[in-house]
């Protein structure tokens, strides 16, 4: 296993939530002589912001992981930036009040549920902080990540049309490129030649900007996850036609559909005369468009070598393989790789494990033994196989892996004298969060009905739209889960990791 000490030169690549996020917690650390973050957009944000142009290159089907995404350019041969898969209305799943990572210097109070151009401004005003705003390297794109000896190389180019290739070495990489890049489409049969003979009648979801592109037209929306719910939602308010929505499963997303959407069973089949045939077969003749909100394959494309070698980190694009806790690459802890996790509050999980390994590689913190990190992965594998819900994790985990990385920080440091520490989750906060569901499905009727949003649960009371009692969470936090609160090898006996190995011996892990 790789040194996680000595390390002086660290890379982040995105300036999202999870990179802006890793920037600080690497410079509260006080020990880093060179930080430096690579954003290939003009400004931070990440997913966030919103850009009225769209991907023109989606495959469908689309199942190959191991793509890179066009930047647009404009009439003038200029990279303009990369398109995001944030449309026009777009509010988050997550009450503000819960959602964010502390920000003293912002000052804004947070609506109910936040409009994406607040996330985005969040996220800007974190970025121009002074300490900050110095490392960033605007428009630069990252081409290849690699390790060389001792020393991870990478390359990266100015977004500019004359800007040449350039390298740089660093002792360790933080990935915080996100995981909503390249779009899934699955295979279906007759889509190759259905896409071609109505060409643009199906699209994938992170084309869609606002619905009103869609008036007077019949719309089959394929995902009951969440933004399938809301594009859904957002289309029955104003096309005037029929709105179907495609689902397999009951869906697991915060809020619920208007009742006017008719809801199908999966797609078996595209025909060249226009009709679609479901699995339970029924035929749909009338539809105008097919939006697929089937979510994102995993892809890394910047890390190919590694994904070419014993232990990739992406196979099929489900998820990313060989993490300990979903972002600590096993085969070498001087990367990681933030923003895999799905269901969860994103930004303040980002930030415990930016808080975590900041100080494992300032030497302050150090991992468990490489089995017992193995064993890890090959536990979740046992739980839910090779999915593409391999990083899904349902409340309470996300608030209590929170609270597990602040008592590993303060196992080092009980008086809290050095480095950033992972946002506290309060009682209140914990009972906001397992009350999301509730709360989402109250606003967005509220939004259906009255073509506004809620500020707050006050409104929402006021106007009978929710009853105003949350069910209190009294749970303790449960470290069981990530492993014990311990720093170092000395923390598991001899016993633990043969037991580890054993095991993942004795059944497999597959890549």
């Amino acid at each position: 296993m790789a040194v996680t000490t000595g390390i002086k030169r660290v890379a982040i690549i995105g300036a999202g939530a999870s990179g802006l996020a890793a920037a600080r917690a690497l410079l509260e650390e006080r020990y880093f002589d060179t930080i430096k973050l690579f954003e290939r957009n003009s400004v931070a944000g990440g997913l966030w912001n919103y850009t009225e142009y769209t991907d023109e290159d989606i495959r469908l089907p689309s199942v190959d992981p191991n793509v890179s995404n066009s930047p647009f350019v404009d009439a003038d041969g200029n990279v303009k930036g990369w398109a995001t898969a944030a449309y026009d209305a777009l509010v988050t799943n997550v009450p503000g009040a819960i959602m964010m990572y502390a920000n003293p210097e912002y000052k804004k109070k947070h609506p109910l549920f936040l409009f994406r151009a607040d996330v985005a401004a969040f996220l800007q005003a974190y970025a121009e902080a002074d300490d900050i705003r110095r490392l960033i390297s605007y428009n630069t794109n990252v081409l290849d990540v690699r390790k060389d000896e001792k020393e991870w190389t990478v390359t990266h180019q100015e977004t500019a049309s004359d800007a040449a290739v350039q390298k740089e070495k660093f002792d360790a990489v933080v990935v915080a490129s996100g995981y909503f890049n390249v779009p899934f489409t699955p295979k279906v049969k007759g889509l190759e030649k259905y896409s071609e003979k109505f060409p643009g009648r199906v699209s994938h979801a992170k084309t869609f900007r606002t619905p009103d592109s869609y008036i007077g037209k019949t719309v089959l929306v394929v995902g009951n996850a969440a933004s399938g719910t809301d594009i859904a939602n957002q289309l029955v308010l104003v096309t005037g036609k029929k709105i179907y929505k495609s689902v397999r499963s009951e869906s697991n997303a915060p809020g619920a559909p208007d009742e006017r959407i008719d809801e199908v069973s999966e797609i078996a089949e595209f025909r060249e005369d226009g009709s679609i045939v479901l699995a339970d077969g029924k035929v749909l003749d009338d539809i105008d468009a097919v939006i697929y909100a089937t979510g994102y394959l995993r892809s890394l494309p910047f890390l190919s070598e590694i994904n070419k070698g014993d232990h990739p980190l992406i196979t099929n694009g489900a998820y990313v393989h060989n993490l300990y806790l979903h972002f600590i690459y096993t085969e070498d802890p001087t990367l990681v790789l933030l923003g895999t996790l799905r269901f969860v509050l994103p930004f303040r999980v980002s930030q415990a494990q930016a808080c975590y390994i900041a100080r494992v590689w300032s030497g302050r913190l150090q991992l468990p033994p490489k089995p017992i990190m193995q064993h890890y992965e090959w536990k979740r594998f046992k739980e839910v196989g090779d999915s593409a819900s391999f990083h899904d994790w349902m409340y309470p985990s996300d608030a209590d892996f929170c609270e597990f990385v602040y008592a590993l920080c303060k196992l080092i440091d009980p008086q809290e004298t050095k480095g950033l520490y992972p946002r506290r989750w309060t009682r209140d906060e914990r009972t906001l969060r397992k009350n999301i569901g509730k709360l989402k499905s109250a606003f967005t009727k509220f939004l259906v009905e009255k073509n506004q949003y809620a500020a707050d649960i006050e409104e929402l009371k006021k106007d009978g739209y929710f009853d105003g009692e949350l069910e209190p969470d009294e749970d303790e936090p449960d470290f069981s889960k990530f492993g014990k609160v311990v720093t170092g090898p000395e923390g598991y006996d001899e016993e633990e990791i043969q037991s580890a190995v054993s095991e993942i011996n004795g059944n497999g892990l597959q890549n």
